[in-house]
C-alpha cells in the first residue's frame, strides 16, 4: 500500500514538472519564435534656452512579438524594450526625464512610443527606416517629462507639460521639438548615476509617505525610468 501511494507522488511530481517546462517552454517560444521585428531607435528631444540649443538623447531596443492568439487575451503582440529614460540636464542645474512610453494622465501607459514614428513596410510589418534618417515626433508620441524635487524620493516625481518646461529649466527655457532615428549604437544607460534608486524603486517608494492611489500611480509611472523587458 505504501508502495503504490509513493509511485502515485512520483507520478504527480513528475507530471507537475513536465507541465511547468512545458509551460517555460512555450512562453519562451512567445519570445522567441514569434518576434516579427527588433531594432534599437535614438529618440532626441530638443529645447531651447534663451535661444541657445539644447538637447538630449537615448537608444532604445525595442522587439515586437506577435504570438499566436489564445482563449482570454487581450492582446496578439506585444512589444517590449530595453533602455533608459533621457537625462536632460538644464543651465540651472535642475535636471528632467524623458520617460520611455506615453502615459496618460492616470500614469496609465497608453501604448505609444516615439519609435511608432518611424515608417512600417506594409507587406512584412517591419519598421523600414533608413538608418540614422531623423523623422519628427508628434506631441501624441512624446514620453512624458517628469521632474523630481526631490531625487532621493520617486514619490516626489511630477510630470512636466512640454509647453511648460520653464518650470524646470528655467524661464527662458523652451520645448522645442523632438526626432527619432533607426540606429545601431548601443543601448543608452545614463540615469543610474543620477538616480540610484532606479533598479530598486519599488523599496523606496514609502506607502505611508502618500496616498494609496498616489503610490499606485507612481509605482507605474517610475517603471518607465527604466525597462528591461528583453
Amino acid at each position: 500500500m505504501r508502495w503504490m501511494v509513493m509511485r502515485k507522488l512520483v507520478v504527480a511530481i513528475v507530471l507537475m514538472l513536465v507541465g511547468a517546462t512545458a509551460l517555460f517552454a512555450w512562453v519562451l517560444s512567445r519570445d522567441i519564435f514569434y518576434v516579427v521585428d527588433s531594432y534599437r531607435y535614438r529618440l532626441t528631444v530638443n529645447f531651447a534656452i534663451d535661444g541657445e540649443p539644447l538637447s538630449a538623447s537615448g537608444v532604445v531596443q525595442q522587439t515586437i512579438h506577435r504570438p499566436p492568439c489564445i482563449l482570454l487575451e487581450q492582446t496578439c503582440g506585444r512589444v517590449s524594450i530595453k533602455g533608459d529614460a533621457i537625462p536632460v540636464l538644464f543651465p540651472n542645474g535642475k535636471m528632467a526625464f524623458v520617460l520611455l512610453q506615453v502615459v496618460d494622465g492616470h500614469r496609465i501607459t497608453t501604448g505609444e512610443y516615439p519609435s511608432h514614428a518611424l515608417p512600417i513596410d506594409l507587406a512584412s510589418g517591419k519598421m523600414s527606416a533608413p538608418r540614422d534618417q531623423e523623422f519628427k515626433v508628434g506631441t501624441d508620441l512624446l514620453p512624458n517629462i517628469v521632474y523630481f524635487p526631490d531625487a532621493d524620493d520617486p514619490s516626489s516625481m511630477t510630470i512636466i507639460d512640454p509647453e511648460k518646461i520653464d518650470q524646470v529649466g528655467g524661464p527662458g527655457a523652451k520645448y522645442v521639438d523632438a526626432t527619432v532615428a533607426a540606429t545601431e549604437a548601443p543601448i543608452t544607460r545614463a540615469i543610474g548615476s543620477y538616480l540610484p534608486w532606479v533598479s530598486t524603486f519599488k523599496s523606496h517608494l514609502d506607502p505611508a509617505k502618500v496616498d494609496f492611489f498616489r503610490y499606485v500611480q507612481m509605482q507605474n509611472l517610475v517603471s518607465y525610468l527604466r525597462r528591461d523587458d528583453l
